[in-house]
Order: structure tokens, then C-alpha cells, then sequence
């Protein structure tokens, strides 16, 4: 290829990347500042819906909620390269500067180097955003299935269309500008091409790096609240209530809505006789309610940390649909959240006086993150059907598939019953004789009436002690005592539930209905461990479950 081909077109790719660059940085301010989705967003959710539920289970369960960060990082990278090919392209159309000397072009110049030429761009790019990426990516033509609107989403594009012109066009007649004469120094002094293609490398170099680091503080984060959800460390109970930093969070989102709880609004409406709104003043104002709710994620693994408990503070959900009536013939409750989330229940679920809609979480208003200014709560369901950030209740006259069920997982989405050895963890070398072990067990409604567990392998089975739970719909901290001898030992754990049922031994992963199984692992005893060790430091001694009661909640 002529030199003169491969100068133009790697002016125009070098170009295209800073001018990519500048996109990605004026996209995620939008993003943040007005809650504007960008294209890199857009699709990266569009891959996520496409990803067969088997595959999407085994992402989640090997990177954590860390997932949705490596694949938006890797899609933003990947949009960063577009815009360097889409510059080659720019310049390989381009008319040349003056003065630029270029060989026969098969061809035709469609625009000039200059502004005009890079408005003239700006539009195209535009067109084929809105006619064509916006509907392939899952965001309707022109925009119209975006949460924020056709009109925001157009004026979004043609800002970083023209952003991303405007740069490109710039930084192209720099790196094509004539350089400067040559001095009488040793070493030729940097050219303004040079400076440019440094400076392009080096925000390119920054912008990745930072993006890279930023990525590992949320793996690690996203992995250290995974350790700690409702858990206290190495070796002990979990602390009864959750403390509200380590209570887990997972969400659809790549970046979580930011609400403004002043002018938020609850629209109920759908098949009622008079549809409404309230403000969360409103709300506040009505008769509270406080209860204790354990959630669990039903991406849950037997034996997993995406479970915790809290107190909670609110009003009855029954009370908010009896102010609107509703009418007969009503088959569930779709829900519609800030961040376009959506989810449906049986009406009559939904009427239930257990089902709550609060504003506060263990004493305080409820984080961003755990869906301020308004969640539902709705016991013996995962975590999924409590929706965070709830802007709208429509009630339907038909069924109504949410977001996570159009991709595969259950629609009733009742909660297993589930139980959890916390201590002692799964390869720890522990003491031959009486070893104290314990964790917590949840059946959501239903209860926990019993908790056993084996330290033979199931031969022979130790029922356990059990704390009276905080409430109803709320987990239940056990512990036991078991006499191991030296050697390997299995230890196991089951719970029977309220209804009498014993927990399913069967193994399932999550999906679609919730993972089942016994939590099982492996310990080594040892008569000359004087000391718990665990994760390779020395443990405190392991709680006991204070005994209130045996059995299930009562008031």
C-alpha cells in the first residue's frame, strides 16, 4: 500500500480513537448526570437477554455480580475501536487538505476535512444509529422503547454524533497539518503529529487503565460483599440483622438509577375504579408498618451469601390498591421500576396483608442501591418479584411475563427452603472431639420447624438448636454440637420447613426455579488443633444460638 494510503487512514484510525474516547466520556456523563442510556449500555443488556439462562448462570456463578462490569467494560472497549475504524473510513471518503498529496482514490471525495464535512458525518451517523443500531440493540426505532423517551435519546445521539465529528475532524487536519522545518539538533524534535498520536495513546492508555482499575475496586468490592452478605467473618453465626452495607445487591443494571425522592411519584392505576398517584410524603404520612424480612437472590448457590435480613418500615401494599379499588376480573399486579425494570404477581398475593411497601431499612431511609425511595417486600418469593425503586402498579387483566422471566427463569419463583453451615468452612482443619457448628436456614413463610445436620455424611443425623426468628418471613440461626473423631468428615445440613417438608436433597443450579440441595462440606479433624483456624487465621470462638424458642415464629 502507498505510503501516502496508509498515512491519511492511520491519521483517520488514531483520530477515530481519540474522538471515541471523547464519545465514551460524554456518553457516561450523560449516563450519570441525566440517567441517559449510551450505546454501549444498550448493548450489553441486548447480549445479556440473548445469553442462553445456562450460560448466564454459569458467568454469574464463576465472576460474581462483577459479570456485568467485565462485559460492559469489554463493550466499551470494543466501541472505542469502532470509532477508530469509523475514522479510517471518514478519511478514506474525505477530500485531502491543502496541500496533501494523495494518489489516484478508487473513490470519490463525499465530503471535505473541515467542519461542514464532519457535520455532514455526524448526520449520517445519526441516521444510522436511530434507524438501525437503536432497534437492533433493544431500543426501538428512533429510540422508543428507552426508558427515558424517543425525544431525550435523539437529542442524546445527535450530541455525540456531533461530538464525535466535530473531534474527529479536528484531530485529523492536526496529525495532516504540515509539519514544521527541520532544526540543526541531534535529535528532530517532536512534530505535532507526534505530540498528537502520543497524547491519543496516552488518554487511551489512562482511559483503559483507569477503566481496568476501576473494574478490579468493583471485583473486589462486589467479592468482598459477597463474603460478608449477612455473614460476620470467618467462623461465627451471621449477625441476626443484617447491617445495611453488607445486606447483597443485584440488579439488571450496569449502573443502578438515581432517584430524586422529592419529586418521585407512585402512579397506581391499570384495572382500578380510581387511579392515582402519591408522593412518598403520602406514604409517610399513612399508618407504618415495621416488620423483619430476609430476602434471598434466586441466583442463590446452596450454601451462597446472596441472602441477608433486615428490619423493615413501611405500609401495607393492600392498603395503597384498596385507595384505588380494584376491579373484578384483576389477574395480577404488573410493576414498572425507575430503572425500567418490570415484574407482575397474582393479584391476590398482592392484596395479601403481608405484603409491604417500604421507605426504610434498619432504621434508616432506604439506600439508593436498595431502592430508594420505595421497594416491595413479598414474603416466600425471591428476591427478584421485590422490586427496588418502584414508580408505577398497573393492575392487568391478564398474565404478564417480567424481565427476568422472558429470559428463562420462573414466573412463581417460590422460595426453596434452604440451609447454610456458616462454621466451620468447607477444607478447615479443626479439632478431634466435640466441635460446635452452625449457620442459618430460611423457607420464607413457611418457616423453619426443624435443622439437622451429620458429621458422618448423613449416616446419622444431630437436630439442631434454633433462635426464634425476628419474624414470620425471616431466616432462623441454628447451631449444634458434633463429636468428631480424627480424620476426614462430611458434614451435612437440612432443614424441614413449616409445612412439615424436608428439604429437597435433590441438587439444581438456580435456574429457573432456585438452586436445591443440602449444603455439604469437608473437614479435617485433628487431635492436635488447639484452635479453630479458619481461611488461615485463628477464628474466635463460635457463637451459640441463643435459644428463645424451639420452632417456628410466634408473636
Amino acid at each position: 500500500m502507498p505510503a501516502a494510503h496508509t498515512r491519511y487512514r492511520r491519521a483517520g484510525f488514531i483520530a477515530g480513537l481519540g474522538a471515541g474516547l471523547l464519545l465514551t466520556t460524554v456518553a457516561y456523563i450523560l449516563n450519570r448526570s441525566f440517567g441517559q442510556y449510551s450505546l454501549a449500555e444498550l448493548l450489553s443488556y441486548r447480549i445479556v437477554a440473548l445469553l442462553p439462562l445456562t450460560i448466564f448462570s454459569s458467568l454469574i456463578d464463576s465472576l460474581g455480580t462483577s459479570a456485568k462490569q467485565i462485559l460492559l467494560f469489554g463493550v466499551t472497549v470494543g466501541q472505542v475501536v469502532v470509532a477508530g475504524g469509523l475514522g479510517t473510513l471518514w478519511a478514506s471518503l474525505a477530500a485531502p487538505l491543502p496541500g496533501e498529496a494523495r494518489p489516484p482514490r478508487r473513490w470519490p471525495a463525499l465530503w471535505p476535512p473541515t467542519t461542514a464535512g464532519a457535520l455532514g458525518y455526524a448526520a449520517i451517523l445519526f441516521v444510522v444509529v436511530e434507524v438501525v443500531l437503536l432497534p437492533l440493540f433493544g431500543g426501538g426505532p428512533f429510540g422508543t422503547a428507552i426508558l427515558t423517551g424517543p425525544v431525550p435519546a435523539a437529542l442524546t445521539t445527535a450530541f455525540e454524533a456531533l461530538v464525535y465529528g466535530l473531534a474527529l475532524a479536528a484531530l485529523y487536519r492536526l496529525q495532516l497539518a504540515p509539519a514544521p522545518a527541520a532544526t540543526a539538533a541531534d535529535t528532530p524534535p517532536l512534530t505535532r503529529r507526534d505530540l498528537l498520536r502520543r497524547a491519543v495513546l496516552a488518554v487511551a492508555a489512562v482511559a483503559v487503565g483507569g477503566a481496568a482499575l476501576g473494574l478490579l475496586n468493583r471485583r473486589e468490592a462486589a467479592r468482598g460483599a459477597t463474603v460478608n452478605n449477612g455473614r460476620v467473618g470467618n467462623g461465627d453465626l451471621p449477625p441476626e440483622v443484617t447491617p445495611t452495607p453488607s445486606f447483597y445487591e443485584v440488579s439488571k443494571n450496569f449502573v443502578d438509577p438515581h432517584v430524586d425522592g422529592a419529586s418521585w411519584k407512585l402512579a397506581i392505576g391499570g384495572m382500578v375504579e380510581r387511579p392515582y398517584t402519591l408522593t412518598l410524603d403520602a406514604i409517610r404520612a399513612m399508618p407504618p408498618v415495621t416488620d423483619y424480612r430476609t430476602l434471598c437472590c434466586i441466583s442463590n448457590e446452596v450454601g451462597g451469601d446472596l441472602i441477608s435480613n433486615a428490619g423493615w418500615k413501611g405500609v401495607h401494599l393492600k392498603d395503597l390498591l384498596d385507595q384505588a379499588g380494584v376491579k373484578p376480573g384483576a389477574v395480577k399486579l404488573q410493576l414498572t421500576a425507575a430503572d425500567g425494570y418490570t415484574e407482575s404477581f397474582p393479584i391476590q398475593k398482592a392484596l395479601s396483608p403481608d405484603v409491604l411497601a417500604v421507605y426504610e431499612m434498619n432504621g434508616a431511609p432506604l439506600e439508593q442501591a436498595h431502592g430508594y425511595p420505595l421497594r416491595l417486600l413479598v414474603p416466600n418469593i425471591y428476591g427478584m418479584k421485590n422490586v427496588k425503586w418502584v414508580t408505577k402498579m398497573d393492575v392487568i387483566g391478564t398474565d404478564f411475563q417480567g424481565y427476568w422471566e422472558e429470559q428463562g427463569w420462573s414466573d412463581v419463583a417460590t422460595v426453596q427452603t434452604m440451609s447454610r453451615l456458616d462454621f466451620p468452612v468447607d477444607g478447615q482443619l479443626v479439632p478431634a472431639g466435640r466441635n460446635r457448628v452452625g449457620g442459618v436456614a430460611f423457607a420464607g413463610s413457611r418457616g423453619i420447624a426443624k435443622v439437622e445436620v451429620t458429621g458422618d455424611g448423613g449416616k446419622t443425623w444431630q437436630e439442631a438448636q434454633l433462635r426464634r426468628p425476628l419474624g414470620p418471613a425471616t431466616w432462623v440461626l441454628w447451631t449444634a454440637e458434633l463429636d468428631l473423631a480424627p480424620g476426614a468428615h462430611t458434614l451435612m445440613v437440612r432443614a424441614t420447613d413449616g409445612t412439615g417438608a424436608l428439604q429437597t436433597k435433590q441438587e439444581a443450579p438456580p435456574p429457573p426455579d432456585g438452586a436445591t440441595g443440602w449444603h455439604t462440606i469437608t473437614v479435617q479433624a485433628s487431635a492436635n488443633v488447639k484452635v479453630t483456624p479458619a481461611a488461615g487465621q485463628a477464628a474466635p470462638a463460635p457463637s451459640v444460638a441463643p435459644i428463645r424458642n424451639q420452632g417456628i415464629y410466634s408473636p
